[in-house]
């Protein structure tokens, strides 16, 4: 009975009801969201699916974000999701290393651009599209992610037909056939990760979750158990599927509150590191010529997955900790454009990143980090991170999430339509009309 239950919780589910603070979230998570996908619009990779798109694709009916033209509501979902992850940039459930935002907000925003609907419906329906994969990614891992599979698109397509759904206001039946329909098509393989394929993933979660919906709305069929089935999804896709974590507490407890942002563009473990970078950086206005060494102690999963010593592309740049390292003293941040292939390679970059060294301390945390910094005149700073910014512990600020977006989005758009943009995010709940928002996405 979990996929009966679920779905019966999404049906009763009103606006109403959802906590103040799980809103502010979804408006978070909207921010974040759409300044990645913005900054990414014009990546390589976009380029070449927009050409799918334009060859066989259907009406304009929804917007590209950052590109200024419209596709059918099925490739738009398709590119907005895809952009969003090009940079690796965008939210996280740390419990399982979803990304939330990516497979649902791109079938949202796409299904309320072609039918007029509001703020409000925007934002419940990421609310309990989000809940909806949380639930599941904490229901299948951790066999589901150590087999392969990319929790962000397997889980986010169901997120994405459950949001969808609940706007269509479908009934039961048809409800559980369009989760039935998400289930069937698991999304992502972690092989794929390191190519253009990774960021494809919740792209296509978030087109194969609209279509789900879409399908069901018409009575196209699936089964009505799809998740708790001894063939059906949870028992395929997890060794062992706690299906109690769908459905208890629905409503007392809300996975949406955990969503974490990052504030540097690279792997989540080098973040300690680069936060004591930045920290010496500020504090002491440290130049890079005028450090002897750099000491760093970390968690053993930051050498094992980040150690790259000498990155030659800005790919590789996001898995070595000591590129991290140097960038963040450098130029105090860890953005897109410090995981340039220019910037990898820069003199000044090089030469601190060879001053570094590392060392594996197995009584860290994941989110903390030690870094000693000795100068050419003897003196030693150091800096030990309990927490890392943008961990549960040291969330992102409101103004550090809007900092990010003018960051991301400042190659892409004018500053007077970023500022509106931001403006208006906060405001998303007022919005009767979402027309003004679309066309703010581009120049």
């Amino acid at each position: 009975m979990v996929t009966a239950t679920l779905v019966q919780r999404l049906i009763d589910s009103k606006y109403e009801d959802l906590p103040e603070q799980t809103l502010i979230e979804a408006k978070r998570s909207l921010l974040n969201w759409l300044g990645v996908a913005i900054g990414a619009a014009w990546h390589p990779s976009m380029d070449m699916v927009m050409g799918l798109a334009d060859t066989v694709g259907g009406k304009a009916q929804a917007t590209v974000l950052g590109r200024g033209v419209k596709t059918d509501i099925l490739f738009a979902a398709l590119l907005n999701g895809m952009s969003s992850h090009i940079f690796d940039f965008d939210d996280t459930l740390l419990e399982t290393v979803l990304h939330p935002s990516a497979p649902v907000y791109p079938a949202i925003l796409s299904y309320a651009e072609l039918k007029g609907l509001t703020g409000k419906d925007v934002l419940q329906a990421f609310v309990l599209g989000c809940e909806v994969e949380e639930r599941l990614a904490l229901s299948l891992y951790p066999s589901h992610y150590w087999r392969g599979w990319h929790i962000t698109g397997t889980v986010g397509t169901v997120g994405a037909a459950a949001a969808i759904a609940k706007l269509q206001g479908l009934d039961h039946l048809r409800f559980s056939y369009a989760i039935g329909l998400a289930a069937t098509e698991p999304t992502g393989l972690r092989e794929m990760f390191g190519t253009m394929t990774k960021p494809f993933h919740p792209g296509k979660a978030a087109m194969n979750g609209l279509m789900a919906a879409l399908l069901a709305e018409s009575g196209f069929t699936s089964s009505t158990q799809s998740l708790e089935a001894k063939r059906g999804y949870g028992h395929v896709l997890s060794e062992e599927p706690k299906f109690e974590r769908v459905t208890d507490r629905w409503g007392e407890t809300w996975e949406i509150l955990k969503n974490s942002y990052k504030p540097f563009a690279s792997g989540i473990v080098t973040h300690p590191a680069i936060d004591g970078a930045v920290r010496i950086r500020n504090k002491h206005s440290i130049l890079p010529e005028q450090v002897a060494s750099i000491e760093l102690e970390v968690h053993p999963l930051v050498e094992e997955l980040t150690g790259k010593t000498n990155p030659q592309t800005g790919l590789e740049g996001k898995f070595s900790v000591y590129h991290c390292t140097a960038v963040g003293l450098i130029d105090g941040k860890a953005g897109v454009k410090q995981f340039s292939d220019e910037r990898v390679k820069d003199e000044r970059v090089v030469a601190l990143r060879d001053k570094i060294r590392l060392s594996v301390n197995r009584e860290m945390q994941e989110d903390q980090a030690l870094i000693r910094a000795t100068l050419n005149d003897g003196r030693v700073i150091e800096e030990f991170i309990e927490h890392a910014i943008g961990s549960m512990d040291v969330p992102m600020t409101n103004a550090q999430l809007e900092e990010k977006f003018y960051d991301v989005t400042a190659d892409v758009l004018p500053a007077d339509k970023q500022k509106q943009l931001v403006e208006l995010v906060w405001e998303f709940d007022k919005l009767e009309d979402l027309s003004q928002f679309f066309a703010l996405c581009s120049k």
